[in-house]
């Protein structure tokens, strides 16, 4: 007669129908998401297209400019012939001015036209971020794998936290990658084809506070658009949305209700990377009625960021409450 062998004291091993319930590592979630969310072929070929962008905006800038101020001034003589013979045509119906209205300055500024280059690239980039943003938030729901990446991470609210905090610093990380290289050749023009005259230490430090002002704008709106798609969980309805915003909405407030014009998202922007307040200018460049309107009303940055907060924070906390509390099959 046989005994069987009594088994090894100890835990037992878990077995195929184990508890999978417990949440992942912190950092192995994090390393997950943050490849999920740079898998897409538009989002890697938009990284790969950047530098390339940039460059030849760079190009463009400096082809745009050139030092000839003696054909400049000619020019502005000519012009101010033209208007020296009207005004004697008709009398009293122009104001004093002199050649000097009319000059126009080849060379490329770098105190002025940096600003206006460096909002012109940031504003593209704050655009880009929103679909980046809707992307990373919406293409797990059409294809269904967002149902293995919550069977993978039972905690929803840690989930969507993790991947909101790495949309939002991957797009601050490349709006401050694209100042760094942008810089760079904006000086470089500057020095061949313009001038860099008073560039002094508090045109760096306002140009180093517009760089941070726009890399958080462009981390909050593409954390908008990641919300967006959370709620809707759809990414065409939510690009539909945001187009429609972007288009109707600009021109039902401008013709409705003028004085939000300002607290649209073209507004926003350009009061986010606007120099003049900071520069004490009287004006600079800006394109569009609503961009012109915040450059005239002044609209400070901090009115744009509680402006920009108003649509994010209600649409974060619906996307939040319905990917926690709510039936995702």
């Amino acid at each position: 007669m046989t005994t069987a062998a009594a088994p090894p004291a100890g835990p037992a091993a878990p077995g195929p129908h184990a508890d999978r319930s417990s949440p992942l590592p912190l950092r192995r979630l994090a390393r997950s998401e943050l490849r999920r969310i740079l898998s897409p072929k538009p989002v890697r070929w938009a990284l790969y297209a950047l530098p390339l962008l940039l460059g030849a905006f760079a190009l463009a800038a400096y082809l745009g400019h050139n030092t000839d101020m003696a054909t400049a001034w000619r020019e502005a003589e000519a012009a101010y012939g033209q208007y020296t013979e009207e005004a004697a045509r008709r009398p009293g119906t122009a104001g004093p001015l002199s050649a000097q209205y009319f000059f126009d300055d080849p060379r490329y500024q770098l105190t002025k036209a940096s600003f206006v280059d460096l909002r012109t690239v940031l504003s593209g980039v704050a655009v880009a971020a929103l679909a980046f943003g809707l992307v990373s938030g919406g293409t797990d729901w059409a294809s269904r794998v967002i149902l293995n990446l919550v069977a993978a991470e039972p905690r929803r609210a840690r989930l969507f936290v993790t991947r909101g905090v790495l949309v939002a610093a991957v797009a601050a990380a490349t709006a401050l990658a694209t100042s760094i290289v942008l810089i760079p050749l904006l000086l470089v023009t500057a020095h061949l084809r313009g001038t860099t005259a008073d560039a002094d230490a508090h045109f760096w430090t306002v140009l180093t506070t517009i760089v941070l002002r726009g890399a958080l704008l462009i981390a909050l709106v593409a954390l908008l658009g990641y919300s967006l798609a959370m709620l809707t969980r759809s990414l065409t309805v939510a690009f539909g949305i945001a187009l429609a915003y972007l288009v109707v909405a600009e021109r039902l407030v401008r013709d409705y209700v003028p004085s939000l014009t300002e607290y649209h998202f073209s507004g926003i922007t350009f009061a986010v990377l606007n120099e003049r307040l900071l520069m004490l200018n009287d004006k600079t460049e800006c394109v569009g009625e609503i961009a012109c309107a915040a450059m005239r009303e002044g609209t400070p940055a901090t009115h744009a960021f509680l402006a920009l907060a108003c649509y994010l924070l209600p649409v974060a906390a619906a996307a939040l409450w319905r990917f926690t509390r709510t039936d995702i099959g």
